[in-house]
Parts: C-alpha cells; structure tokens; sequence
C-alpha cells in the first residue's frame, strides 16, 4: 500500500483505547488534552478530504455525465493528487511557502483567466468562544 493510502486510513483511525483514556476523566476535551486535540484535527482532516472528494464526485455525476469508470479513475487521480500535495507540505519548511506557491503555480495553469489569488480564496474567518472573529 502507497504511502498516501496509509495517511490517509491513519487519519480516519482513532485508537480506540486513547478515546477511552482520555474521555474517563469527563473534565478532558479537546480544548485541554492535547491527544485528544491532534485526534480531533486529524478527524477533521479526513472528513473534509471525503467529503470534497464525494461532493466533486457528485458534481462529475451529475453536470457532467461521468459514470462509475470516469469517477473511479477522477477518485484514484484525486487520492494521488492529494496525496503529492500533503507530502509537499509535509516536506516544506515550517511556513509551507514553497508548498503554497507550487500549488498556486498548477491551479493558474489550470484556471488560466478564472484563476483566483490564494488571498481571496482563503479569506476563512472563524468564531472564538469569546465572540471574536479571526481570520485563519
């Protein structure tokens, strides 16, 4: 097995045992237990992957006519796809500026005149538990 494939079954495995650990003291939460925390992001990470790639998938299905070969074949691509991607970050610098500008690099080439700039793309302005808003 690649090793995309086995990131990507680690990050959608959570050890059963360290959610019974930390979840036996009903004052561990992801905000104060940093295992716990890392679990949660690494959950987070793995659902948003499947469901852009279910959400892409329905979309080829539907607007553009793919059937099951073309969608397996788009899945497979995606997968290898995503996974070049996240070991080019794994492998940056700590800033992932080569990583990001290797990325906006293929999607101009992509995109051509649709292209929009990371800047705009990226403007994800979360919610604290204070009420105050953060732009990630």
């Amino acid at each position: 097995m690649d090793e995309t494939k086995v990131e990507s079954q680690e990050l959608q495995t959570v050890a059963p045992e360290a959610i019974a650990e930390a979840t036996a003291d009903v004052k561990q939460t992801i905000w104060n237990n940093p295992a716990l925390y890392s679990m949660a992001v690494k959950q987070v990470i793995a659902w948003t992957e499947m469901s852009m790639l279910d959400t892409m998938a329905m979309t080829l299905a539907d607007e553009f006519g793919f059937g099951a070969e073309r969608l397996k074949r788009f899945h497979d691509a995606f997968e290898e796809k995503y996974g070049e991607i996240r070991k080019l970050e794994r492998e940056d610098s700590d800033d992932n500026e080569y990583a990001i500008a290797k990325q906006e690099e293929a999607l101009q080439r992509a995109y051509g005149r649709y292209y929009t700039p990371r800047e705009e793309r990226y403007q994800i302005k979360i919610i604290d538990r204070e009420g105050r808003e953060h732009r990630l």
